[in-house]
């Protein structure tokens, strides 16, 4: 076992194969992950996340997001979303968009569903945001250096590419595709970010942005704090 570790943490291993790294251990983690249920997070130091700390496209995007009314969406935000929802969409789509922004792209049509901590749902259903994906979102994200396919076998019905942060298969943003879109235009799936290694990636904290540990590697990053917001 201790053979494997060093293989899975070796920098020249992760580049060959980070997918067949990864699968090595998810065949034995991947039924107690989907049966495990979340944590309440910790009470946050500075539990405050405004609207206000959305820049212009996510603001845009969050005005049309289901529910919110012309207008309203500063009140929707603070009054319809729980904190865990806030740090997971500022934070997720803020790691995203940055990598469209820097190739031009945008590949995020509209967000219809943000999910954080849920307790009563399995961890495969917590910490995401579901989105609408333009045509050429997929072939943007296969074709980033680094970034190589997902083993989506928690998301049925799903396949996506991973960005394999500092060269470890389980580290980072995660883009996932339905692989049946009703419009092919306009393509259905969702993003995350991973921040657990070995057996840790199949807990619940493993996508929590807003967890103390996951937040310190946020930061380092993705470019910093969410606005106020510390855990």
């Amino acid at each position: 076992m201790l053979g494997a570790k060093r293989g899975i943490l070796g920098k020249s291993m992760v580049r060959m194969s980070p997918g067949i790294l990864a699968l090595s251990l998810l065949f034995s983690a991947a039924g107690c992950r989907s049966a495990l249920l979340g944590n309440l997070p910790p009470v946050p130091s500075n539990p405050v996340l405004p609207y206000t700390a959305l820049d212009p496209r996510q603001a845009g995007l969050f005005g049309a997001y289901p529910g919110v009314a012309a207008g309203s969406a500063a009140a929707f935000w603070t009054s319809a979303l729980n904190l865990s929802q806030r740090v997971e969409f500022a934070g997720g789509s803020r790691a995203v968009m940055a990598a469209e922004a820097a190739r031009g792209w945008q590949d995020i049509l509209a967000v219809t569903k943000i999910s954080g901590s849920d307790p009563n749902d399995p961890s495969a259903d917590q910490f995401n945001i579901e989105v609408v994906w333009s045509k050429d979102a997929a072939a943007h994200f296969k074709a980033l250096p680094h970034w190589s396919d997902h083993i989506a076998l928690l998301h049925p019905g799903q396949y996506g590419y991973q960005e394999n942060r500092d060269e470890n298969p389980f580290w980072g943003i995660v883009v996932l595709f339905n692989q049946d879109p009703a419009d092919p235009n306009k393509v259905d799936g969702q993003f995350h970010i991973d921040f657990r290694s070995l057996f840790g990636h199949y807990e619940p904290e493993n996508g929590d942005i807003e967890n103390q540990d996951n937040y310190q590697r946020y930061k380092s990053w993705y470019g910093g704090p969410i606005g106020p917001f510390e855990p």
